[in-house]
């Protein structure tokens, strides 16, 4: 395969159909020669994304090729015209193809194609544009710094804690922070976590916390067991295939400055043959966890290991074959399991479908509360936009944060994007 330049192109998707667009973008995130830097279902969206992401590519999905596309094509390559525009179309008319043409974009490829026509594309394209960094106008790109300001806000961190996590006085932290709000053309805190969550530049996570989302990274596996063949096999298996690893020697949590928090890809924890005591790692770092075993793992085993979490089991015997291919399918949210207990394991799940999903159910007040603070409202707008006294919709974010297991209202948008409770490709009010 031809070498693309010193560094991954740099692409964001867009698409209105929701699972065409994360399919493309965890795709891509896999792919060879490419780095997705954002996703969105809009064409303000996308605007906002060539503003931010610096992308080299942006990918388009549509149905059908639309006067309202072409318009938006045409706005995005006047306004960038360093970014390639590449347009996957299910059905076009010779007159907007040839307005698409005018308009500066010349990339098309049928959908009916199929991934590999797109990629092949995407590769022909990157190379003749031979990777160079765009020049974002009027320096609205978000620098890596902000990026860290941004999570470390999406995880409730004060404007001190930033400071002495990054190493940079409070008056530097504000400065950051308002040309965030200023990029993002938002007035405050939870609105810019909400924003940077919807275009995908950052990914939430169940527990509060907001991670730096570059999903071209390869995911870091944090490996702990007891010394013996099996952790040593593992540990070759990572060290062959160039795979990044933590060896946690001691059975402890990681401390809250460990380096492996700050990977800005996907964490993993491949316990190895696990006592209770190891399952304090994952928990304490909050990641997926992969289980390898000597034993070959039974139905009843494997069925145990899934209903506390475990994102895949694998025996010791298949871990130098399979375990970095496992890991690939786990960093992009798939469980993996042999083929072999499948089906007795659907069994098992029909009879076990009734147990808690651990999703909060939330009240229609509550529900529609909570999208009125997505959309950076107020207590006392949203209570005149529902017509309500500004009390009840203080007790009940109170509630929605008890329920939420959350303290302000950055950590609760960040959950309730997480658990589905709102749509994170729907763009702030």
């Amino acid at each position: 395969m031809a070498d693309l330049g010193p560094r991954p192109a740099r692409l964001v998707v867009q698409s209105d159909r929701r699972l065409v667009r994360e399919a493309l973008a965890a795709f891509f995130s896999d792919a060879r020669g490419f780095t997705v830097v954002g996703h969105t279902d809009s064409a303000h969206g996308l605007h906002t994304l060539c503003a931010l992401g610096r992308p080299d590519v942006c990918l388009i999905d549509v149905e059908a090729l639309t006067a309202r596309t072409v318009r938006t094509l045409r706005d995005i390559r006047t306004a960038y015209p360093a970014v390639d525009l590449v347009v996957a179309y299910t059905s076009l008319s010779l007159e907007l193809l040839a307005e698409a043409v005018r308009a500066g974009v010349t990339s098309f490829v049928p959908s009916s194609r199929g991934l590999d026509a797109v990629l092949k594309l995407l590769r022909q394209r990157v190379r003749r544009a031979h990777v160079g960094l765009p020049a974002p106008p009027d320096g609205q790109a978000l620098t890596d710094r902000e990026l860290g300001v941004i999570s470390l806000m999406s995880s409730g961190h004060t404007v001190s804690d930033i400071a002495r996590l990054l190493r940079i006085s409070p008056h530097t932290v504000d400065n950051h922070k308002r040309r965030v709000y200023a990029k993002f053309g938002v007035g405050s805190q939870s609105l810019a976590v909400s924003r940077a969550i919807a275009l995908g530049l950052v990914e939430p996570k169940a527990n509060g916390e907001v991670r730096l989302f570059q999903p071209g990274q390869p995911p870091l596996a944090v490996v702990c067991g007891s010394p013996g063949p099996v952790l040593d096999k593992v540990m070759q298996t990572l060290v062959g295939r160039g795979l990044p690893f933590v060896h946690a020697r001691a059975q402890q949590p990681l401390q809250p400055d460990h380096w492996a928090r700050w990977h800005r890809g996907p964490v993993i924890t491949v316990l190895v043959d696990p006592h209770d005591r190891d399952w304090l790692l994952p928990a304490s770092i909050d990641t997926a966890v992969v289980v390898v075993r000597s034993a070959q793992p039974d139905l009843s085993t494997v069925a145990d290991l899934l209903a506390t979490g475990v994102r895949a089991v694998v025996h010791a015997g298949d871990a130098a074959a399979d375990l970095p291919d496992v890991l690939s399918l786990v960093a992009r949210g798939y469980v993996a399991i042999s083929a072999e207990p499948a089906g007795e394991l659907a069994g098992w799940m029909v009879r076990h479908s009734e147990r808690s999903s651990g999703v909060p159910d939330l009240t229609a007040r509550e529900q529609d509360i909570l999208g009125l603070l997505a959309r950076g409202q107020t207590i006392r707008q949203a209570a005149r936009t529902l017509g309500i006294a500004a009390k009840t919709v203080e007790n009940t974010q109170a509630r929605l944060y008890r329920k939420l297991g959350t303290r302000n209202r950055a950590e609760t948008l960040t959950v309730a994007y997480k658990l589905g409770l709102l749509d994170p490709t729907s763009a702030p009010a």
